[in-house]
Formats: structure tokens, C-alpha cells, sequence
């Protein structure tokens, strides 16, 4: 009896929070004359389900940093487009997936600022370092630098087949409801509406046009994230140069130690020995997701294959 009223509750506390959350960064946005910050967001992203939860958590217990956690209504109120799991309903021009520098104008410049101190002010101390993960952003690099030209960014990486079996255990389970949200499922969004978005943006960049209406499974969706997201990164690694640093998740967890002090290195902050030492207690070794074979089309394998060997990661997908 107890399970079905949360069951009931959830959804609808959920929905109230998200649209609370939305109006005030509505709110945020409007506020003018905002100077840059003193210093840059720091961004953290990554295909979803490559560790960058668990390296977020850590990094908000450090005293010294403000911590953002997929905050998709600040993106919302800063941008419409970027809500690409329909979070806040329809938008007038769209949703997307991929974002390039075309869709930023000096109003989302003057947004993202007014958003980003605002969220230094409530922090308590606008000293703080400022960082900010949403794993969608790694198929945005050239709008975040346009938003904050000398942000540095940290892009995690996990061995794709271990990715793609996360992303389908979680699309297939489906707990996660939303009030009033259509049919929702808990990793392709309202209605479907993430895959439909990538699957659109793909095509019109160019990624494997002739093969994605082959895709059927959750697994092979998730490989086309998961390559269209690690290509992404890949086309601006010039454009980013050394404010972009690139972590394993299985370094991560095996060399803890090494790699927090690195990440702090990257973002300027202090790599306190006591924040190092508790971390890397809640590490533990990266997980492998046992499952079937995942089998992708031609041009979709070999890249995938050639991706996995570039990392140096175990598993190969196989032709279908």
C-alpha cells in the first residue's frame, strides 16, 4: 500500500521540484548588466553512463567548489533548444541533441552569466571554483566555448560496450516517472523525444545517415551516443587545445590518487590530501556490464571498433 501511494507521489513531487527549479532560474536569466565571472565555469562531461555522476559527487564534496548536477533548467531558461528530453514541454524551436556556436547570441551570453553567479551567490562564497556536469554537453563543445571561451572542460571516457549495456539496462527498466509527461522512460525521455533528437542531429551532421534507421535495440541506440558523442569531442580538440583533459573512468578508479590531483590541477583548485583520501575510499574498480554481443551496422562497427582500440579498451561490437 505504501510503495503504490509513493508510486503515485513521486512522479508529481518531482514535477513541482522541476518547474520550481525552472522559474527561478527564468528568474536568474532576466537579471542584467552581469559581469563574466571572475573565474570561468568549469565543464565535465561525457556520454552518459561513463562514470561522470560519481566523479561529480566527489568533486561537490570539496570545500571549495560549487557543484552543479545536470541542471536542465538553468540550460532551459539559458537556451530552450538544450532541453532535449522535453523536461519543460515543447519548445517553439526545437530541441537538439548537438549544439554548435551558431545557436549563441549576446542574450544567452548574458544569460549563462547571470545564471552561473547566481548560483556562485547561493553557494555562500563566490570564491568557489564553479563546475558543471551534463554529460549531453559533449555533443556541445563549440556552444560552450562560445558561451565561455576559457572555461576549462574534463571529458570522461569508459569503454563503450560497457556504456551502451548501462544505457540499456536503464532504458529498459524504466522506474523513473514524470507527472503529466507522456510516456516517459527514464533514459530516451518524453515520448522517446532524446532518441528521435539525436537520431535527427545525426543525420544532419553527417553521422551515419545510411544506417540509423537500422537501429532498433537500446544497445544500439546507446552506440549511437555513445559514438556521436566521443566523435563530438574529437572534431574540437584543436579548438580546445590544453583546456580540455581527457580521463578514463578505469584510470579513475584504478589510479584514484594520481587522477584527482590531475583533475585538480586542471581546474586550479587545491587537491586537499583529506578530500583526496575520502574520495578515493568511495572509488571503487570500474564495473564490467555483462550482456550480449552487441551488434551494430557496418560503418557504425568499425567505428566503434576503432574508437574501443584507440582507448585501449576491452570488446569489440560485431557486424549485424
Amino acid at each position: 500500500m505504501i510503495d503504490k501511494v509513493l508510486q503515485t507521489i513521486r512522479p508529481i513531487a518531482r514535477s513541482i521540484k522541476y518547474g520550481r527549479l525552472l522559474r527561478r532560474a527564468q528568474k536568474d536569466a532576466q537579471k542584467e548588466k552581469i559581469p563574466a565571472l571572475q573565474n570561468p565555469v568549469s565543464f565535465i562531461f561525457g556520454c552518459g553512463r561513463s562514470g561522470t555522476t560519481i566523479l561529480g559527487k566527489l568533486l561537490a564534496d570539496h570545500p571549495k567548489i560549487c557543484y552543479l548536477f545536470e541542471p536542465y533548467h538553468t540550460w532551459r531558461a539559458i537556451l530552450p533548444s538544450t532541453d532535449m528530453i522535453l523536461l519543460y514541454g515543447e519548445t517553439e524551436i526545437g530541441s537538439h541533441c548537438i549544439l554548435s556556436n551558431d545557436c549563441i547570441t549576446k542574450n544567452e551570453i548574458q544569460r549563462f552569466n547571470a545564471c552561473m553567479q547566481s548560483e556562485l551567490k547561493r553557494s555562500g562564497d563566490t570564491s568557489f571554483t564553479l563546475i558543471e556536469k551534463t554529460p549531453i554537453n559533449a555533443m556541445r563543445i563549440s556552444m560552450l566555448s562560445e558561451l565561455s571561451p576559457r572555461s576549462p572542460m574534463l571529458h570522461l571516457v569508459r569503454n563503450g560496450i560497457d556504456v551502451v549495456r548501462s544505457i540499456d539496462r536503464l532504458a529498459s527498466t524504466n522506474t523513473y516517472q514524470m507527472s503529466g509527461k507522456g510516456d516517459w522512460n527514464q533514459w530516451w525521455g518524453r515520448d522517446l523525444c532524446k532518441w528521435k533528437s539525436l537520431a535527427t542531429d545525426s543525420i544532419a551532421n553527417d553521422y551515419f545517415s545510411d544506417e540509423i534507421a537500422q537501429l532498433s535495440t537500446n544497445l544500439e541506440m546507446g552506440a549511437l551516443e555513445w559514438l556521436v558523442s566521443l566523435s563530438e569531442i574529437n572534431k574540437y580538440l584543436e579548438l580546445l587545445g590544453d583546456r580540455l583533459i581527457e580521463v578514463r573512468y578505469s584510470d579513475l578508479t584504478s589510479n584514484s590518487e594520481d587522477q584527482l590531483a590531475r583533475i585538480c590541477s586542471h581546474f586550479k583548485i587545491e587537491p586537499d590530501p583529506s578530500w583526496i583520501r575520502q574520495s578515493c575510499d568511495k572509488l571503487d574498480n570500474a564495473r564490467k556490464n555483462q550482456g550480449q554481443p552487441l551488434a551494430l551496422p557496418p560503418k557504425m562497427c568499425r567505428a566503434f571498433n576503432e574508437l574501443q582500440d584507440h582507448y585501449g579498451f576491452e570488446g569489440h561490437a560485431v557486424e549485424k
